[in-house]
């Protein structure tokens, strides 16, 4: 098995292996669907976590930038 994380053998274990836990109450092909669907909610969900943190820290930098210049430019007034 490759051992890369979120590779395609990753993910192949690992339906499998959710087929076989869940074999008393889903379909293959329900189960297949509730795992898929749950990873890619989650990648999205993290990437749009990503995203607001960026803009986040974007914002905060911005802010500090604005602010450092205005007492910069104070200082220059009062000299």
């Amino acid at each position: 098995m490759n051992s890369d994380l979120f590779s395609i053998d990753y993910f192949k274990q690992a339906l499998r292996l959710q087929i076989e836990k869940n074999s008393d109450v889903f379909t293959p092909v329900q189960t297949m669907n509730s795992y898929y669907h749950t990873v890619v909610s989650a990648i999205i969900q993290d990437r749009i976590n990503k995203n607001f943190e960026l803009i986040r820290r974007i914002r905060n930098l911005e802010a500090a930038y604005k602010s450092v210049k205005n007492e910069i430019i104070q200082q220059q007034q009062q000299q």
